[in-house]
């Protein structure tokens, strides 16, 4: 099936065969374990856990000393991971489906939080940054992963140009809202410091993404699930398959002329203190 016939749709089924952790979320779990300062006892919370990573490897890295809960809204990744949890004999861990914009635990209660890449899909971040605070203990950390802006510029870069050559100039404007709305460091550090945290940390890094082309990477399984409804929404749907038509070939002709399609993801690791 072409990227072009592709449309979402959640399942049980789906779920029992999606594994975003090696192309995406392992990266990013990576940066997480190499900066956050584990805890020796007491409880820690994985918000937006999805089917379970890092949330597994958090409580086995933590031990049965700690217990950990796994909260996220989506029902059929929240099975998924009992499942794991199961299969795993893991002890520590506990699912809860709930949003991380109303946390199910007592005011401080918590003494470590973590989020990979949680923050990009959260539909109000302040608010969950004020509830991250409201359950942890005095003296306790809120840690994140995230994407920044810039973000595949290659990819963007290269968009903005198709869109130039088809004369829709009055869609760059919601092109560039929607290639930065992923933030910067200052506005990951106003979160923190507008819910009251304190001493602010900050680790950047670059991941290195290939394609052999551009088909290549528009007809990505993870592509598609994470970015290409988004794209679609820029673009009249009369005009999608010309519009994609010509991106693709556009991609084509750098990778041809570069050993490959190559795209930049800069990564960000945040904490902080309450």
């Amino acid at each position: 099936m072409s990227y072009l016939d592709y449309r979402f749709q959640d399942s049980p089924q789906f779920i029992n065969t999606f594994d975003e952790a090696p192309l995406w979320s392992a990266a990013f779990g990576l940066l997480l374990f190499k900066h956050l300062p584990l805890i020796q006892n007491g409880v820690a919370v994985d918000l937006g856990c999805g089917a379970g990573f890092p949330l597994l490897e958090l409580a086995e890295r933590l031990g049965s000393q700690c217990h950990v809960y796994g909260i996220d809204p989506w029902e059929n990744a929240i099975t998924r991971a009992k499942q794991k949890v199961a299969d795993y004999g893991v002890s520590n861990v506990t699912l809860i489906e709930a949003s991380a914009a109303a946390i199910p635990l007592e005011n401080n209660t918590v003494d470590l939080i973590v989020s990979n890449l949680g923050i990009n899909n959260f539909e109000n971040p302040e608010v969950v940054f004020h509830e991250s605070f409201r359950v942890l203990k005095p003296g306790a950390r809120l840690a994140l992963t995230t994407n920044l802006n810039g973000h595949w510029s290659e990819f963007y870069r290269l968009f903005e140009e198709t869109i130039k050559s088809f004369g829709w100039n009055d869609i760059l404007p919601e092109l560039a809202l929607h290639e930065k709305h992923r933030g910067d460091r200052q506005s990951v550090s106003q979160k923190f410091e507008e819910a009251g945290f304190r001493e602010v940390r900050f680790f950047e890094e670059d991941m290195r993404m290939s394609f052999s082309n551009g088909s290549a990477f528009l007809n990505h399984h993870f592509v598609k699930l994470g970015w290409l409804e988004s794209w679609f929404k820029l673009i009249p749907e009369k005009e999608r398959k010309p519009f994609f038509g010509s991106l693709e070939q556009r991609i084509n002709a750098v990778a041809s002329s570069g050993h490959g399609w190559h795209l930049t993801v800069p990564m960000l690791y945040a904490d902080a203190i309450k």
